[in-house]
This record gives structure tokens, C-alpha cells and sequence, in this order.
């Protein structure tokens, strides 16, 4: 497992190459030492060694080499000694009769001949050109073999010899005879190991880098990280095509090949944890492997510790995972349908059989067993439990591809209704439930809308309401409010009808609020907040009055009671929490905090801010609207006191997993503020880079171009500043209407570049250059008038 590793430079094994380096000194020195350089399959051992002999060059050492063969028990006796001999030979000098003897397969005298063999090699070293004896794959040795290895380890005392053996760990894992005789020379004194670790990340991308001759991505980088484990020879298989999931032909044949070498038992037990989770635990994999025939334990622990000894299986905590996950994909792929089939359905029947488990991934485990034997129906039981598990949990994006895997199974099963237990209409909701807690926003339009339709086409009511109440967030967050309001008011129509739940009519109330107050139409929103929080509080819809109780703060704010409405948040903040309500408590801290930031306590904001993302944190919502939003906020406050550093640190993602585009797009922009600020040299270069993702949300194109254009200024190109500033408003005007109040900065921008340029053409006795600013400056001047007459966007009087 080698070849492929030799086609790039050695990277990193700087410290390990040292450690040869070292034994090769020595020897030098007349101190003859051993080094056993151990390591898995494929981790480099072989590369290191020849990395080694390659520095050495001919004139500097006299290397002999020996190949250990795997033929089986006993093994070919003596076979390094043999080897040893012809490579000396080879070499060019004469062996003594004893010692020739060896390679006519006399082995009558096998003491005299280890000791001929020790003064040959005494004679053939020197200070200038030591020996340096390479044994490969000592894991294979016979046991003549090691009887002589470890006579000459003992003998050597002050030869010019340098002996290094390579051994692979996880072969000499199941041999017992082996790792006696690793144990037995590590206690030579001369004798070091030396274990070779997988790569790091630094050192695949590294290794990446030089088999492609150039730069490689970080995510591509981290797959082929995740999927090798850091195993050289895997990272040099996946080097030509690190984007490529499938694992290349050669690779699978020489995984699979290894799978193939093992008992019938050991096989199916490597196929049965290749399909599962890992770690597969024990008596599960146990219960697999059976599938209703009788196989004894025993048996099973023998083909285990085959399997564990050769290296393909490893433990993990109490059950078994394959040693790495191209493995896992290559014995995937040389599945049979057929067999695929009955491995995952033995796994669900096996799960399910324990099905008063509460661990949400044995849940979700189930649901994709059943999933993969194409039962839709089981499938779609096991995938609803496993969303509803997972929302308990606060994890929406999970809890998101379970729906989804639901909504995609339902048109398949025969009575759908009976296997999820609940309707069409109320899955799609919970699915845009899930999606925008997940901040995938468009898609939570797409599933509430979808379940607006159902609804209606079953007239069912109730159903109606709770789908355009979930659509009725959406739209809010996506600024589309006329549509917001003109679904409220269908869902108040749906909730007047007889027979309508109390927590139905509460619903339809506060989401008519919500959707007036979204759409600047306040003092009708003022008139039905009480009886909207009557309502929910009446019903005892405790996220539903919390919604109330924000909306009427904010509502209190735009009155300028700006005491009441922090009272009624901490009220709704401590409701919530009490009750458990995270993303109605996320939305009262958010409205907490713009309290304080709009009304000119940018300071005051900061402790809100922090400590509604530490609840962020704990809740697991943070690419929800309000985690988000949260976390955006959080960097303008601390850019507007002038903590730089801390709001470019707020902006960053990079320790924060995989956010929606949209997400990473916003967070990205803001973090240009201190990045223009603090004149980061790559600051250019991100703004660039953000040109692609102005369609992911209307606040990337705001702050991006308003950065570029401050960015401008700041480095003496005013007019490429105006310039920048008008094609985000262009954009802007284009994509969300005249009005948007992010505007009045872009105006007040351009304003300032052009007061840079009519001063310039001042100095410079340029008239016209004076004239056009002024006149483009009465443009943008009259722009501002109009936005701060007509604008829209947050409700409520302008500035603090």
C-alpha cells in the first residue's frame, strides 16, 4: 500500500525523519541502534524509509534491504536472513561459508550462522558509510526470522549498523506471536519505536496541495480529511479528485480485496457494520449478523477478532466502526442490492425491536433502515418520530431532512394519514416550522405555502390557520408584508367559523398584529393587540402570547413608551423561558436589544446581546431568523462603540459549523464593517466575493456596497465610491422597491465622496468637476428628503 504515496514529496514526518536521521548518525558513531517504525496500513511507513535512504545516497550508507511475504503459517523460514545474504551480495562483497550456507537453504546451524551473520555486518560498516538494514512488513516474519532479528538486536554492540523495521499495527493486532516479539525488543535498550500517526488537516491540505500543483479548497480539503481519517495512502488515492464522493476503482479493489482475504463470518460481519451507524454496537451487530440462523457467539468472536487483527474493523466504545470511511464506502458500493436490502432491514427489525428507546438517533437510525429496504410506510412512521425527536432537541435542520424524507414518502404509502399520524396539511407545516428555525427561508415559504393549499382543499379549518400562521412568518421575515397581512386576514376568516379552538382564534389574532405591525399599518395593530393577548393568554397558547406580548412592545416603543415596552419584553423573556419556548424567547431578546440599540443605548445593548446568545448557544437555534439576527446586531453594536476587533469576531462563522447561504452571506457582510475600519489588506477581495451572494438577501447588497463604498473613500478613490454606492441602490430599487431605508447610508456615503471631489476640483481650479459633484449631490440630497418622508423599514419615528 505505497505506490501511490511515492508520487508526491514527503509531507510533514519532519520529527520521524529526524528520529532515522538520528539511528543513522549513531550507527555512524559505532553505536549501533534499531528503530521499529510502526503504523497502520497506508500510513506512510514505507514513504518515510525510502524519504530516508533517498538523503542518504549510495556513498553515505551501504543499505541492504529484506521483504517479509505473507504465505501463511509457518511461513518461509529464515527468509530474512536469506534475503539478507543476497542483498549483501548483491552489493558486491563475499559472505563467509556459514553464513552462505543461508541462501542455499541449509539451516542445520542456525545459531552459528546468526553469529557469522553479526561479524559480517561488523566488518561491512564504517564511520563513513555505515549499514543501514531495512526490514519491511516485519509483521509477516517467521518465526527463524525473528529468532535471528532478535539475536542480532541483543549481539549488536559496537558495529557501524542502523536497523530499521517497518511493522504494521493493525496486522500484528490478531497475531499473538508478533506482538510477544515487539514486546520482547522493546526492551532492548538499542531498540526505539516509532509510531506513525495519521496526517493532520494541515498536513493533507499540504499533501493536496503538491499532488495538484496548487492551492485546494478548505471544504475539499475537510472531506478528504473526514473520509480518510488522515491515512496517506487513502489521502494520495483521493488526491487526483478530492470533490469526487465515489472512491476510486483501484482503491475500492485493493478495500474490498482485503475484506475478501477474511473468513465467511469476518465478511459478513465487516458488510453488516458497513451498512450500520457507527459505532455499531455489539449486541446489535450480533442480532444483524444472525438474521434469524443460529451463529454462536464464539463463532462471532472469532471472526471479530479477525477482522479487529487485520486492521479492517476497529472499537469504538462498546461496538465496532470500519477504520475508515472510504472502507465503509467501498463495501458499500460492492454490495448487491439484494443484500444491501436485507442488512438494512435486519438493522430496523433489530432497533425496532427496542423501540421504547428515547435516543433520538436510534429514532432516526430506524428511519432510514426502513427507508433504505423501501418501505415507505415504516419509513414514514419512523421518519415523523424521528422530526419530532429532533425539534425536541432543537435541532430544525435535522428535524428538516426528516420532514422532507416524509413529505417525499407520503404520495408512495397507502393510508399515509394512519402512518404519520397526522395530515398532509400538518406535515408541510411542521416542515416550514422546522426549515425556518434552520434559516432556510425559502423553503420555509415553499412548505407553509404547500400546506395552505392542503388545507384548503380538505377545508379543514383549524389546519389553515396554523399553516398561514407559519406563512405568515415567513413572509415577515422575507419583508413581504402586504402578502403577510392578506393571509392573516384569510386565517381570521378560517378562525371565525363555528366550532374554531380557542388557541386557533388567538393564533389568527396575533398573527394579524404581527402582519399589520410588519406593514407599518401601527395604529391599527395598537387597536387589536389587547384583545390579541386576551385571546392567547385566555386559550393558554403560551408561545402564542409571548408573540403578543413582543408585538404590543414594540407597538409601546413606536408610541415612545419606551419603559412599558422593556417591561412587557422581560415579562415575554421570562414567560418564555419558564415554559421553554426558545424561539419566542429568541425573539424577545432581540427586541430587547433593538430597544436599547435604536433608541440610542448602542452600550446598553451589548449585555442583551450576549447573553441572548449564549441562550442562541444553548438552544441550538442559531441559524434561526433571531439567531441570526442576534448575532448580525451584536457586530454593529460593537463596531458603532469602536470594539473593532470584537465585531469582527462577532461576524465570523468558521467555529460555528455550516450556516444557510443566506446566513453566511449577511455575516459576512457585516463583518466588512471592521474589516474596512481596521483597512484589513483582504478586504478588497471579500467585498469581490460577495458580488455573487447580493441575491441571497437584500442586506448582503446594503452592506456589501455600502462598505465597498466607504472601502473607496477611504483609499482616495471617491468617485469609484459613488459609483459603488449607486449600484447598490440601483440594485436595491430593482429588487425590493424605491423606499428601503438602508438608503439614507448609501446617500450619505456618496454624499461624502462627492464632497471629497468637489474639494479636490476647489484645489485644483477644476470647475467642472466642482459643478457635477454639486449636482449629483442635489440628486442624492433629494433622495434622502424622500426616504425620511416615505421610506420604509423598521416601524417607528427615524433615529433615537
Amino acid at each position: 500500500m505505497t505506490g501511490a504515496v511515492h508520487e508526491v514529496p514527503l509531507v510533514g514526518r519532519e520529527a520521524e525523519l529526524d528520529a532515522l536521521r538520528a539511528a543513522v548518525s549513531s550507527a555512524a558513531d559505532g553505536r549501533p541502534s534499531a528503530v521499529l517504525l510502526a503504523g497502520a496500513a497506508g500510513s506512510g511507513k514505507s514513504r518515510l524509509v525510502q524519504a530516508a535512504i533517498e538523503e542518504l545516497g549510495e556513498d553515505s550508507a551501504l543499505i541492504l534491504r529484506a521483504q517479509c511475504v505473507d504465505v501463511g503459517e509457518p511461513g518461509l523460514p529464515h527468509l530474512v536472513l536469506m534475503d539478507l545474504v543476497r542483498a549483501i551480495r548483491t552489493a558486491g562483497y563475499e559472505v563467509t561459508p556459514d553464513v552462505a550456507a543461508l541462501d542455499g537453504g541449509d539451516t542445520s546451524a542456525p545459531l552459528q550462522s546468526y553469529d557469522a551473520m553479526v561479524g559480517l555486518l561488523g566488518t561491512l560498516g564504517s564511520a563513513d558509510r555505515p549499514v543501514v538494514f531495512v526490514i519491511e512488513d516485519v509483521h509477516w516474519m517467521d518465526s527463524s526470522s525473528a529468532a535471528f532479528l532478535t539475536f542480532l538486536l541483543r549481539r549488536m554492540a559496537s558495529e557501524h549498523l542502523a536497523v530499521i523495521a517497518t511493522v504494521r499495527t493493525d496486522a500484528a493486532t490478531g497475531q499473538s506471536r508478533v506482538r510477544q516479539w515487539l514486546s520482547e525488543v522493546g526492551r532492548i535498550a538499542a531498540v526505539s519505536r516509532l509510531d506513525l500517526e495519521p496526517f493532520t488537516q494541515t498536513e493533507v491540505t499540504a499533501y493536496l496541495a503538491q499532488a495538484g500543483g496548487g492551492a485546494v479548497e478548505p471544504a475539499a480539503a475537510a472531506e478528504v480529511m473526514r473520509r480518510t481519517g488522515g491515512n496517506p495512502y487513502f489521502v494520495a488515492a483521493l488526491a487526483t479528485g478530492p470533490h469526487d464522493r465515489a472512491v476510486p476503482p483501484a482503491l475500492t479493489d485493493l478495500l474490498v480485496g482485503r475484506v475478501d482475504a477474511l473468513s465467511s463470518t469476518a465478511r459478513d460481519l465487516v458488510r453488516a457494520v458497513a451498512v450500520g451507524s457507527p459505532p455499531v454496537p455489539d449486541p446489535v451487530l450480533r442480532r444483524v449478523v444472525a438474521q434469524g440462523d443460529r451463529v454462536s457467539d464464539e463463532v462471532v468472536d472469532v471472526g471479530l477478532r479477525e477482522a479487529l487483527g487485520e486492521g479492517v474493523l476497529t472499537t469504538d466504545g462498546v461496538g465496532y466502526a470500519l477504520t475508515h470511511d472510504l472502507m465503509r464506502d467501498a463495501m458499500r458500493h460492492d454490495l448487491l442490492p439484494g443484500e444491501r436490502q436485507r442488512l438494512h432491514a435486519a438493522y430496523a427489525a433489530t432497533l425496532e425491536s427496542g423501540s421504547g428507546t428515547t435516543d433520538p438517533v436510534h429514532v432516526a437510525e430506524i428511519a432510514h433502515h426502513w427507508s433504505e429496504t423501501q418501505d415507505a410506510a415504516r419509513a414514514l412512521t419512523w421518519s415523523v418520530r424521528a422530526a419530532g425527536d429532533a425539534m425536541e432537541v432543537l435541532a430544525p435542520a435535522e428535524a428538516l431532512l426528516q420532514l422532507e424524507r416524509s413529505l417525499a414518502l407520503w404520495p408512495v404509502v397507502a393510508v399515509p394519514t394512519e402512518a404519520a399520524g397526522m395530515s398532509h396539511a400538518e406535515l408541510a407545516t411542521r416542515a416550514s416550522r422546522a426549515a425556518g428555525l434552520a434559516g432556510e427561508r425559502s423553503r420555509a415559504i415553499e412548505w407553509a405555502s404547500l400546506a395552505v393549499r392542503l388545507s384548503d382543499a380538505t377545508e379543514d379549518a383549524e389546519a389553515g390557520v396554523r399553516a398561514r400562521a407559519e406563512l405568515v412568518r415567513q413572509l415577515i421575515v422575507a419583508e413581504a408584508t402586504d402578502h403577510a397581512v392578506a393571509q392573516s386576514e384569510d386565517a381570521m376568516r378560517l378562525a371565525r367559523q363555528p366550532g374554531r379552538s380557542p388557541v386557533a382564534v388567538a393564533t389568527a389574532e396575533v398573527m394579524l398584529v404581527r402582519a399589520l405591525l410588519a406593514d407599518r399599518r401601527t395604529a391599527e395593530a395598537r387597536d387589536r393587540v389587547p384583545h390579541a393577548i386576551a385571546a392567547a393568554h385566555d386559550a393558554g397558547a403560551t408561545g402564542i402570547e409571548i408573540d403578543a406580548l413582543v408585538t404590543a412592545a414594540f407597538l409601546d416603543e413606536t408610541a415612545g413608551d419606551v419603559e412599558d415596552a422593556g417591561k412587557r419584553l422581560r415579562r415575554a423573556i421570562s414567560l418564555a423561558r419558564a415554559s421553554g419556548e426558545f424561539a419566542a424567547e429568541l425573539r424577545g431578546h432581540y427586541t430587547l436589544a433593538c430597544l436599547h440599540y435604536y433608541n440610542g443605548d448602542v452600550a446598553g445593548s451589548l449585555p442583551v446581546l450576549r447573553a441572548a446568545l449564549g441562550r442562541v448557544s444553548d438552544t441550538g437555534l442559531r441559524w434561526s431568523e433571531h439567531g441570526v439576527e442576534l448575532r448580525i446586531l451584536l457586530a454593529v453594536s460593537l463596531y458603532a462603540v469602536g470594539d473593532l476587533a470584537g465585531s469582527a469576531a462577532a461576524s465570523a462563522t468558521d467555529h460555528l459549523g455550516e450556516p444557510p447561504d443566506a446566513a453566511a452571506a449577511r455575516l459576512a457582510a457585516v463583518g466588512c464593517y471592521a474589516a474596512v475600519a481596521m483597512d484589513e489588506p483582504d478586504v478588497g477581495d471579500r467585498l469581490l466575493e460577495l458580488d455573487s451572494s447580493w441575491d441571497a438577501d437584500p442586506q448582503v447588497a446594503l452592506v456589501a456596497g455600502g462598505c465597498r463604498a466607504d472601502h473607496l473613500i477611504w483609499t482616495g478613490d471617491p468617485a469609484g465610491a459613488v459609483a459603488a454606492a449607486e449600484r447598490a441602490q440601483q440594485y436595491l430599487d430593482t429588487t425590493v422597491g424605491e423606499g428601503m431605508y438602508g438608503g439614507l447610508w448609501l446617500s450619505a456615503l456618496g454624499l461624502a465622496a462627492l464632497a471629497d471631489i468637489a474639494v479636490t476640483g476647489r484645489q485644483a481650479r477644476d470647475h467642472a468637476a466642482v459643478e457635477g459633484a454639486l449636482r449629483q449631490g442635489e440628486v442624492l440630497l433629494d433622495r434622502v428628503m424622500r426616504l425620511i418622508q416615505s421610506g420604509h423599514g423598521r416601524p417607528g419615528d427615524l433615529g433615537p
